[in-house]
């Protein structure tokens, strides 16, 4: 996309959310869940972004953007200060959600 002239680095951000009733540690299902939230993390920092949008709007703001499009000097959609915080935000949440599962697991293993 461009604006200005200027061509433009939009990323969309799908779910990188950990959903209740996820499992990050022993999981037998998906072993490496936690390796692919953790790369899926490093790739999104990676990124170079202009333009942030999201499967989901609330992730982006959506409604407050789109109610600023008529009157606003530059385009609202443009924030990769947003995104950052956004994918900051994830990423802690997920780190908080693996540090509880890899305490609960190290409560129930039985001391040798």
């Amino acid at each position: 996309m461009a604006e200005g002239g200027k061509l433009l680095n939009a990323v969309i951000i799908g779910s990188p959310n950990v959903n209740p009733g996820y499992i990050l540690v022993n999981n037998k299902a998906y072993p490496e869940i936690a390796t692919d939230y953790e790369k899926c993390f490093r790739v999104l920092h990676s990124l170079p972004v202009d333009l942030f949008l999201g499967a989901h709007g609330s992730y982006y703001d959506m409604p407050r953007k789109y109610e600023l499009l008529p009157t606003a000097t530059s385009n609202p959609f443009i924030d990769p200060e947003g995104f950052r915080q956004t994918v900051a935000g994830m990423e802690k949440y997920f780190q908080q959600q693996l540090a509880a599962e890899k305490a609960a697991v190290r409560e129930a293993t039985p001391a040798r």
